[in-house]
């Protein structure tokens, strides 16, 4: 990804480099080419888990299309490992010259409220439901002792990313003022 990025998008800002990659590599991206690539359906599934379970499942497919990259490195070197990626990945590689919005939302909000205020934004998980293997995430984000925004997700990853949205959103609706 870095060589790519490094090759490909020259004269770009080192954040907006880094958010770039930060989309390449993100679980999103990786379970799409997992789908795209009928990867679900390849495996060798053991008793407890069935096709229907592991192939809308992000992580696992996610996890699976890194695992092969890193078989292939690890098999055949990092020329092979090369190929493969750029194969892969060539749709993306195209999306990512023309895109802008890489939903990393914390990254955003952290470089727009540090440059504001000098302050930090701060996540709080406020609460947790549903079973172990189905949990959703609450999150708050707090700015200067103030609740900015609100998240929910299946991990808590993404539902600070939903409360940095919302925080960003309300920010610029404020400045619009």
């Amino acid at each position: 990804m870095s060589e790519f990025l490094y090759r490909e998008v020259k004269g770009t800002d080192v954040g907006d480099i880094a958010k770039l990659k930060g989309y390449l590599v993100s679980k999103e991206v990786l379970f799409k080419i997992g789908t795209l690539n009928g990867i679900a359906a390849k495996m060798h599934l053991g008793s407890a888990l069935k096709l229907k379970d592991v192939e809308n499942n992000k992580k696992i497919i996610s996890d699976v299309v890194e695992s092969i990259i890193g078989a292939i490195y690890l098999l055949k070197g990092f020329g092979e490992a090369r190929k493969f990626v750029l194969a892969i990945f060539e749709p993306d590689f195209e999306d990512v010259k023309s895109r802008k919005d890489f939903g990393d939302y914390k990254s955003e909000l952290q470089i727009k409220v540090l440059g504001e205020t000098g302050v930090l934004p701060e996540y709080r998980v406020v609460r947790t439901e549903g079973k172990e293997h189905s949990k959703v995430f609450y999150v708050d984000v707090i700015l200067k002792a103030d609740l900015a925004g609100q998240g929910s997700g299946k991990t808590i990853k993404e539902a600070e990313q939903m409360a940095a949205r919302q925080a960003i959103e309300k920010l610029l609706k404020e400045e619009k003022k």
